[in-house]
């Protein structure tokens, strides 16, 4: 278990701290609690050495959540048609404002790529 608990840390990150981390998970008991903070972790150094794809998935996730409070709530019976309520008219709002900011993440991102480096 505790190979598999390393192994999920990044590769760099395993080549610096790895034997330190390895000596103290040998000598720390692996309880819950421990066991959820080296995922937590783990998962957050992952995440950071990808902030793009991290705010890519973050804005996909809030997008699925809020159409399935709507969803539940029934405001999204034709929603995108002709929002009959403000109540309708906001949760179009909250489910298309996540997926705008993606699109215009990834259009700035296209537009830097294509900009010539300074000299």
């Amino acid at each position: 278990m505790r190979r598999i608990l390393l192994a999920l840390y990044p590769r760099k990150w395993r080549a610096r701290y790895g034997d330190e981390f390895a000596a103290l998970l040998q000598d720390t008991p692996l309880t819950l609690v421990a066991v959820i903070d080296v995922l937590r972790h783990a998962a957050g150094l992952r995440l950071q050495a990808r902030p793009r794809l991290t705010q890519v998935a973050a804005w996909a996730l809030a997008t699925a959540a809020i159409e399935i409070v709507a969803l539940r709530a029934g405001l999204t019976d034709n929603i995108l048609w002709a929002p009959t309520t403000p109540l309708r008219t906001l949760a179009l709002a909250a489910v298309l404002t996540p997926s705008a900011l993606v699109a215009g993440s990834v259009a700035r991102l296209r537009i830097q790529r294509r900009r010539p480096e300074p000299a």
